[in-house]
């Protein structure tokens, strides 16, 4: 799937290659500071792509490094410039975090999520209704943003009609547990049938009858990637990325930390229920709250 040109997985291009040719020229992060008149720290953070680099920037660094491989610095030239715009999320800085901000925009790169979620319904999954729901459970400064938060998840759902493949695995209190009062959550549940007869959408409910099981202490999501559209490199993937949201703070796992993820969420796709019984399931449900 070609990318659709998130500039936060440009930023992470772009810094794991200038990291890569630092190393290689065996230059330390003070030489680079040294060049561009800036911190260590500031290199390091360009290098994790959590902040932006100037092309100019690049031609000073790949001068330092020796590099001499015209295409290489074009696009690193080009991955820079591409990662300095403003993604369409960047009108809600103001109310969300930056590590969050980060994770939207991984998100928006990329072309699969496994999603493992033991409380409450994703938010790639809600209606408003649930959605305003949800931050009934709030800090009150978070209160004041619900709108403009609400706002940006509805958003992000317009991927949901693409082909960004969803495997959702969901336990069933977040499936019982009624959020908004049984009309919010009865419209919550339609949506979940309507979403899983995607055919990019896959549903599965981990059933109360399974017991304890790998994982379920927090909700993760698995993020992977396709190619960068127009990458030198063609057999180039960003690397999957595990984000864990958690009430001390967004949590990234990458590279190695990420694979015991992937192991956990295969056992919970296989403890689970298919998604045919799965959306039998949340159809019952849906048909028990009705009828209360």
């Amino acid at each position: 799937m070609p990318s659709s040109g998130s500039p936060t997985v440009r930023r992470r291009r772009a810094g794991k290659i200038l990291r890569e040719l630092r190393e290689k020229s065996g230059k330390d992060a003070n030489d680079a500071a040294d060049a561009l008149e800036v911190t260590s720290s500031t290199i390091y953070r360009m290098e994790l792509g959590r902040v932006g680099i100037k092309p100019r920037d690049v031609q000073a660094l790949v001068e330092v490094y020796g590099v001499e491989d015209a295409d290489l610095v074009e696009e690193l030239v080009r991955l820079a410039r591409d990662g300095r715009k403003r993604g369409w999320w960047a009108r809600y800085s103001d109310t969300i975090s930056p590590p969050y901000a980060t994770y939207v925009g991984l998100e928006q790169d990329a072309s699969s999520l496994n999603l493992y979620d033991g409380l409450i319904i994703n938010g790639l999954l809600q209606t408003r209704e649930y959605a305003k729901a949800t931050f009934s459970m709030v800090p009150e400064q978070s209160q004041r943003y619900r709108e403009q938060r609400i706002d940006l998840r509805m958003e992000r759902q317009q991927r949901l009609r693409g082909d960004l493949k969803i495997w959702n695995v969901i336990d069933e209190a977040a499936v019982r547990r009624v959020l908004g009062g049984p009309k919010v959550m009865i419209d919550q549940l339609q949506n979940l049938l309507e979403l899983g007869s995607l055919p990019n959408v896959h549903l599965q409910v981990l059933p109360f009858e399974g017991g304890a099981y790998p994982g379920m202490l927090s909700s993760f999501t698995i993020l992977g990637f396709g190619p960068l559209e127009g990458e030198v490199d063609p057999g180039y993937r960003h690397p999957d990325v595990v984000y864990i949201e958690g009430h001390n703070g967004d949590v990234y796992e990458e590279g190695a930390d990420v694979q015991p993820f992937h192991e956990i969420f295969g056992y919970l796709r296989s403890a689970a229920l298919d998604p045919g019984r799965s959306l039998e399931f949340i159809e019952q449900q849906a048909h028990h709250l009705k009828a209360l």
